[in-house]
């Protein structure tokens, strides 16, 4: 019993962690504020977790904020991009439903096509970036090859990045508990459970 309490034991390791994460949550949410920092502020988060799983973060702080700082252009021309093919997307299939021709049902696989490669670049992007030094179109080409390469672990990363903000639209119960979890560690959390795969995955292209 002793050496599980004891300060290197798991117990200490896994509050530790949480603590971690919980700082980590807090200073992804404050750099979100102004909106356009979102893409700085995701990069930062995923600089930190990709390390983290490995244990080769340093300080938290000084981490995130190192970042923020040295991806932030990249970041936010990529965001801004992303939101805005984001808002396209979100209004074709908005006019899809008044459109009833005879090609409506090609028009909403094109849709759906678009949609999953909107996802993987939504879910990828940023972490290639928080882990390689390149341009954007260096990084939008490997990204799709290395979703081609790893689609099974690409739709299981964005199951697991996307699917609770897709669930609580469905259910009001899962957006408050949502609500809930976001404000104290579910973005860093998911973030960090997410980058085990991620890791992975870019680890295999390192060697």
């Amino acid at each position: 019993m002793d050496s599980i309490l004891k300060i290197d034991g798991p117990v200490y390791r896994l509050l530790s962690r949480i603590v971690e994460l919980i700082l980590l949550n807090i200073l992804f949410i404050l750099c979100c504020l102004p909106v356009i920092t979102i893409g700085a502020s995701i990069t930062a988060l995923f600089s930190i977790t990709l390390k983290m799983v490995k244990g080769e973060e340093g300080g938290i702080i000084n981490g995130f904020w190192k970042a923020f700082k040295k991806n932030f252009k990249q970041s936010t021309l990529v965001w801004g991009i992303l939101s805005l093919f984001g808002i396209i997307l979100a209004l074709n299939y908005f006019f899809l439903q008044f459109y009833t021709g005879k090609l409506s049902f090609l028009i909403l696989m094109g849709l759906v096509t678009f949609s999953l490669f909107f996802c993987v670049y939504l879910v990828l992007l940023f972490p290639y970036i928080a882990r390689y030094n390149c341009t954007i179109k260096e990084a939008c080409i490997n990204v799709i090859k290395i979703s081609i390469a790893n689609m099974y672990f690409i739709l299981l990363i964005i199951i697991l990045i996307l699917g609770p903000g897709v669930l609580m639209l469905f259910s009001p119960l899962w957006l408050v508990i949502k609500l809930y979890m976001d404000i104290f560690i579910g973005f860093s959390f998911i973030a960090y459970a997410s980058s085990f795969m991620i890791r992975r995955i870019f680890e295999k292209y390192e060697t």
